[in-house]
């Protein structure tokens, strides 16, 4: 995979597949969610998607890596784009032998005043039918929240 991630605590690159396995063995009750969000600024939109290790009642870790691309004007297209890096990443975890992730998360609104609607129910469909269980607002924030932190 060509993604690059860093832990969020020390900004450092980790070789990914290595890198959870070991987490897997210094852990015993982790929990995976993966989500991505975007933001369009000037010519440029980016992306950032997160894995978060969830360690019980022991808090959590996150992974990131962010991906900046021409901008992308459609708000369905630029939604759309963070669904399939989601499932992009937990197809490459699920491959790579690693737990799949207990939920992606994604940040759409159940609201039809929001724009993330119009991409909700596909979304659900698409990431169920990958054999992943979505969560969506108010529920799904783990990783959308990481995201967005990192996006901004």
């Amino acid at each position: 995979m060509e993604r690059k991630f860093k832990s969020l605590t020390t900004k450092k690159e980790v070789d990914l597949i290595p890198y959870l396995q070991q987490q897997f063995i210094d852990h015993e009750d982790i929990k995976i969610y993966v989500g991505t969000d975007s933001q369009s600024r000037g010519a440029s939109t980016l992306y950032a998607v997160v894995i978060v290790l969830h360690y019980g009642n022991h808090g959590a870790h996150v992974l990131y890596s962010k991906e900046l691309t021409k901008r992308v004007y459609d708000s369905f297209s630029r939604l759309w784009k963070e669904v399939e890096i989601s499932i992009e990443i937990s197809e490459y975890l699920r491959n790579s032998g690693i737990q799949k992730p207990e939920f992606i998360d994604i940040d759409f609104n159940p609201d039809p005043k929001y724009k993330s609607n119009a991409v909700l129910r596909a979304s659900l469909g698409y990431i169920e039918s990958m054999g992943y269980k979505p969560r969506f607002k108010p529920d799904g924030f783990a990783a959308t929240y990481c995201a967005d932190k990192i996006c901004k």
